[in-house]
């Protein structure tokens, strides 16, 4: 499996450069058991579907390695007006931190196991994300 900490160092580097994701995790299938999926969906992976997704790879397997990002069983985007992101999404609403569900019929789908890094309820921007920086203090 991805190891999970370095997935979400990449995610957030790429988010940093290309805005943030509505949804990122890795979801396994009750009729796939043992492999994952990693689904994603960001305003920016629709626009130009097939370039931004193939740079999406990329950077997942130069930061992971070829062996990892192999490991998946698939990489399954989602648009915004897609029923699954929104049932997840209406479940979860936007997480701060990764969220685990074990069991089946997850989110009202055949998913056995979900491990959410990014959820945002609502559909974020294609604004990049600042990198944290000094605030002025007001006095």
């Amino acid at each position: 499996m991805i190891e999970r900490t370095k997935l979400d160092r990449v995610l957030h580097s790429i988010e940093a450069e290309r805005g943030p994701f509505a949804l990122a995790g890795l979801f396994m299938r009750e009729d796939s058991p043992g492999r994952w999926d990693l689904v994603v969906s960001a305003p920016w992976l629709q626009r130009g579907k097939l370039m931004a997704l193939g740079e999406f790879v990329k950077r997942l397997s130069d930061a992971l390695g070829q062996d990892e990002v192999l490991s998946l069983s698939r990489i399954v985007t989602l648009n915004r007006k897609d029923p699954v992101l929104k049932r997840i999404l209406q479940d979860l609403g936007t997480i701060t931190q990764p969220v685990e569900r074990v069991g089946h019929n997850l989110f009202g789908l055949p998913l056995e196991h979900a491990y959410v890094l990014r959820a945002h309820a609502r559909t974020p921007s294609n604004k990049r994300i600042q990198p944290t920086a000094r605030r002025a203090r007001r006095g």
